[in-house]
């Protein structure tokens, strides 16, 4: 997962010659503040849209001092997502001893993802909630594989306020109840499921019912 097969391609270069007006044109086009500026194959540095608002729109792209922020093709996606949120910019250029090769994006990281991550792949979701001092992965994969499915992707979060991490898992099987079970059985808090219509059909039902009780 490194910034060189991440990249985006479709997002365009700035060209010397062009005019800030033309670059605001293609910044709201393409729905960005940032692009790069790119001199042949060698990369000049990173247009932002707040310095180009502030001069006539036929002032070329070659009288600015673009900002050097980029990424290099070994970046790793966790890198990469920092350094985005870092630099407070959508777009980030990655360049390789200064040839301009690419930019990675939201929208290329999100493609990466669904398609090399599993994120897109066919199955449920199940969300726990665990003690950060108790979580172990591999018992989570381990009790997952228990109830006759795999585990295919997952991520962990720390809410707000909480010594608990939030451990979002998506299995393989859309048959989740048996997972959930197992997860319940060994102790473990379910905060969450999504892509099991049964088991939310009974849950739906049980609510209604509950809500018909409050109403008597």
């Amino acid at each position: 997962m490194y910034a060189e097969r991440i990249m985006n391609s479709d997002l365009p270069a700035v060209k010397p010659e062009d005019s800030a007006g033309r670059v605001l044109h293609l910044m709201d086009e393409y729905k960005v503040r940032h692009l790069p500026l790119v001199n042949g194959d060698a990369f000049s540095g990173l247009i932002y849209e707040d310095d180009v608002m502030e001069v006539d729109e036929e002032t070329p792209m070659a009288t600015f001092d673009a900002r050097m922020v980029f990424t290099s093709p070994q970046a790793h996606l966790y890198d990469v997502v920092g350094q985005l949120v870092a630099a407070e910019v959508d777009a980030l250029p990655v360049v390789d001893e200064g040839k301009y090769k690419g930019c990675v994006n939201a929208h290329s990281i999100v493609h990466f993802l669904a398609e090399q991550s599993h994120w897109a792949a066919k199955g449920g979701v199940v969300v726990l909630e665990v003690p950060e001092r108790d979580l172990s992965i591999s018992e989570v994969a381990r009790l997952a594989e228990g109830a006759g499915t795999r585990v295919i992707a997952c991520t962990t979060s720390h809410p707000e306020d909480s010594s608990n991490v939030e451990v979002t898992l998506k299995v393989q099987t859309e048959d989740i109840e048996p997972v959930i079970a197992t997860f319940q059985r060994f102790g473990y808090t379910i905060q969450s499921f999504l892509h099991a219509p049964e088991l939310e059909e009974e849950m739906r039902e049980r609510y209604d019912a509950f809500m018909r009780y409050l109403r008597q």
